[in-house]
């Protein structure tokens, strides 16, 4: 492996607690960023200690990635081959994780996504607090398609590792219980992305808005929150935060989701 590969490898791994410790400095500091809250409720000293626990086996995917590498794959280096697999893997992250996401909520496979739901309200380390077996099935889902792609069309590492990092980021405003986007953000481009407020209503209510980065998915299947851009706007537009985790904004309370 090259110093760059090991270089990026490296951000891979730490990438997750760098952007939790940012948010949670943040908050605790009264960024501007952080001043829209989705949930004004309490954090649990408890939680924290449990996420950060849980935060151990987060580097997982760099070891994986980097098992790959010393396997011999992803060694294509071109621009255009780095462009076709942060992309490839940017739609199949979409669809790997609705499906497997879906499943994980239902009975019988609950138990492997349970550690993350312990988490109704969301901190900055919620983000990258699973269960090992949860984080197992993911990363693994995520690169093994890829893995066996490359015996066909050689896959870039580069690539995949820019979609891990940009997966990181996201994921970590995801799970910051704060708004920073744009009030009408719903009204052009978050017709199709989601919110930090999107995924917040996934865990105060457990169900519903299961997609990673966009609605496509649970509009599709029809398991979006119906309330969710007037919670959006409550949130954001009206600067008014939640005081309750089953809270819903009365114009569009009798909204279900599947």
């Amino acid at each position: 492996m090259t110093t760059a590969s090991w270089i990026v490898l490296g951000v891979v791994a730490i990438l997750g607690h760098v952007m939790a410790g940012i948010w949670y400095f943040a908050k605790k500091h009264d960024w501007r960023i952080c001043q829209r809250t989705i949930y004004d409720l309490p954090e649990s000293s408890r939680q924290l200690k449990r996420e950060l626990k849980n935060s151990i086996h987060t580097p997982l995917h760099a070891v994986l990635l980097g098992l790959c590498l010393a396997l011999g794959l992803f060694q294509n280096t071109s621009a255009a081959s780095f462009w076709g697999t942060a992309l490839a893997m940017t739609v199949w992250a979409e669809i790997w994780h609705y499906f497997s996401h879906r499943a994980m909520h239902l009975k019988s496979l609950h138990w492997i996504h349970a550690e993350h739901h312990k988490s109704r309200l969301n901190t900055p380390f919620t983000a990258i607090s699973f269960s090992f077996t949860e984080k197992l099935i993911f990363d693994l889902g995520m690169l093994l398609p890829f893995a066996v792609a490359d015996q066909v069309v050689s896959v870039n590492f580069f690539g995949i590792a820019a979609w891990f990092i940009g997966y990181l980021i996201i994921n970590s405003f995801s799970h910051a219980n704060f708004e920073f986007r744009a009030a009408g953000y719903n009204k052009h481009v978050g017709k199709v992305l989601t919110t930090t407020t999107y995924h917040a209503l996934h865990h105060s209510r457990y169900t519903g808005n299961y997609g990673l980065g966009t609605r496509v998915l649970d509009r599709l299947f029809g398991t979006e929150w119906e309330d969710y851009e007037a919670l959006y706007s409550h949130v954001n537009a009206e600067h008014v935060p939640l005081k309750s985790l089953k809270e819903k904004v009365p114009a569009a309370a009798e909204g279900e989701t599947a």
